[in-house]
C-alpha cells in the first residue's frame, strides 16, 4: 500500500475520486509540482511552455469550486458574464475543485464530469434533474471532503520528511560512531603492534627464530581491549603454538587461527586480580607518580618532575623516572590510550609521558 504522503495531492485525489463517486465519467487535474514543474492529469511529461501560461492562468483564481459544462481543461471558451438561464443552469454537469497548492500561491485544479444518469434522491434521474441548489450543496460537500484528503496527503508528506530528515541524522551519527570506532581501533592496533613487537623480541632471541605477526591478530587483540599482561600471554601461546607447527621454518607466520580465542575469558578471569590492581606493574608505576603529584598539589608546590622524583618512596632522581619511562615506553602508551581519564597531573609534569601522551593524540587525528 502507498501511503498518501508519497504523493502530490492532486494525482492522490484523482485515484480515489471513483472511491467517492462511482459512475464519473471524467476526471483530470492541473498541479504544480513539489519539483517546481506544472503537470496535468492528461501528460505525463511537465506541460510546455504555451499550455504552463494556459494553466497558471487557470491557476490564478480565489474559487473553491465552480460548476461548468465544459469537459475540457485547457478550453478557451471565455464565461459569458449575462445571467445563465436555469435551462443553461441544469446543463451544467462539469464540476471544477481548486485547492490551495503546497507549493505556491496558486490553486491546483481537479475536474469531475458526472454522467448524464445520476443516482440523487434514490432516483435514477437525469443529471439536468437537479436543482442549482443541490449542485451548490454538492460542490460543497465534495470540496469538504476531498479538501480534508488533500490535508491529509500534504500533512502526510511533512511527516514522512521529519522521519525521513530523523533517520538521515540518525545514519549520519552512525557512521560517525562507526568512524570514531575505527579511529580507536587504529589508535588501540598502533600501541598493541609496540608492546608485541617489544614481546617478540624477546621470544625470537629465545628460540632463533624471526616471526611476523599478521595484521588481523593485532585487529583481533585491539578489539578484545586485554590488559598488557593477557596481551603478551596471548602472542606468548601463539608464538609457541605457531613455532611447534613450523619447527623447520626461519621465518614463521603468526595468524589469528594461532590465537587461542577460545580461551580469552579463561585468560581473562585468571589475570582479573592483576586488572584490579590496574592492569600490572606499569600501572601501578604510573599511580605511584599521579599520587606523588597529588601530594605536592595538597603542599602548594608546583608539579614537575623533580618535585614529583623528591615525593616517591622512596625518593629518586628525575633522570631515574625518565628512564622508567622509556624502559617501560610501549606499555605506558597503551594504557595512556585506553584509560585517558587517568593520570591527569603526570600526562602534563613529567616531560617524556607528556610526549607519550600527545604522540597518541597526533597518531588518532591523524587516523
Amino acid at each position: 500500500m502507498r501511503l498518501a504522503g508519497t504523493y502530490h495531492p492532486i494525482p492522490y485525489l484523482l485515484e480515489r475520486i471513483t472511491e467517492y463517486l462511482p459512475g464519473v465519467t471524467v476526471m483530470s487535474g492541473i498541479w504544480l509540482d513539489f519539483n517546481k514543474e506544472i503537470y496535468s492529469s492528461n501528460e505525463k511529461i511537465p506541460l510546455n511552455h504555451y499550455l504552463k501560461v494556459r494553466a497558471q492562468n487557470i491557476r490564478n483564481t480565489s474559487l473553491n469550486y465552480e460548476w461548468s459544462n465544459d469537459t475540457e481543461l485547457f478550453s478557451e471558451i471565455k464565461k459569458s458574464k449575462t445571467q445563465l438561464s436555469l435551462e443553461d443552469e441544469d446543463a451544467l454537469n462539469v464540476l471544477k475543485l481548486y485547492f490551495p497548492s503546497p507549493v505556491d500561491e496558486f490553486k491546483d485544479v481537479v475536474l469531475i464530469a458526472f454522467p448524464q444518469n445520476v443516482f440523487l434522491k434514490s432516483l435514477n434521474s437525469k443529471f439536468k434533474g437537479i436543482s442549482t441548489q443541490e449542485k451548490h450543496i454538492l460542490g460543497n460537500l465534495l470540496i469538504s471532503i476531498l479538501s480534508a484528503e488533500h490535508k491529509r496527503a500534504i500533512q502526510e508528506r511533512s511527516f514522512l520528511h521529519s522521519v525521513e530528515y530523523i533517520n538521515r541524522k540518525k545514519d549520519a551519527r552512525i557512521k560517525q560512531l562507526t568512524d570514531d570506532l575505527k579511529s580507536t581501533e587504529q589508535l588501540y592496533s598502533s600501541s598493541i603492534r609496540n608492546i608485541i613487537n617489544d614481546f617478540k623480541n624477546k621470544l625470537e632471541k629465545n628460540l632463533n627464530k624471526t616471526f611476523v605477526i599478521q595484521n588481523q591478530v593485532i585487529y583481533r587483540l585491539a578489539k578484545e581491549r586485554l590488559t598488557i599482561e593477557n596481551i603478551e600471554l596471548v602472542i606468548k601461546n601463539a608464538v609457541y603454538l605457531a613455532y611447534n607447527l613450523s619447527v623447520s621454518d626461519e621465518t614463521i607466520q603468526i595468524s589469528i587461527d594461532h590465537l587461542h580465542l577460545d580461551k580469552l575469558q579463561e585468560i581473562k578471569s585468571k589475570t582479573s586480580s592483576i586488572t584490579a590492581s590496574n592492569n600490572g606493574k606499569t600501572s601501578v608505576l604510573l599511580d605511584k607518580y599521579e599520587e606523588a603529584a597529588i601530594r605536592i598539589a595538597s603542599l602548594g608546590l608546583t608539579i614537575n618532575g623533580k618535585n614529583i622524583a623528591m615525593q616517591l618512596d622512596p625518593p629518586v632522581t628525575p633522570p631515574a623516572i625518565t628512564d622508567a619511562v622509556k624502559k617501560k615506553k610501549s606499555k605506558i602508551a597503551y594504557l595512556l590510550q585506553q584509560y585517558p581519564e587517568k593520570w591527569p597531573n603526570i600526562r602534563k609534569a613529567i616531560r617524556p609521558i607528556s610526549n607519550l601522551d600527545a604522540s597518541n593524540k597526533m597518531v588518532s587525528n591523524a587516523s
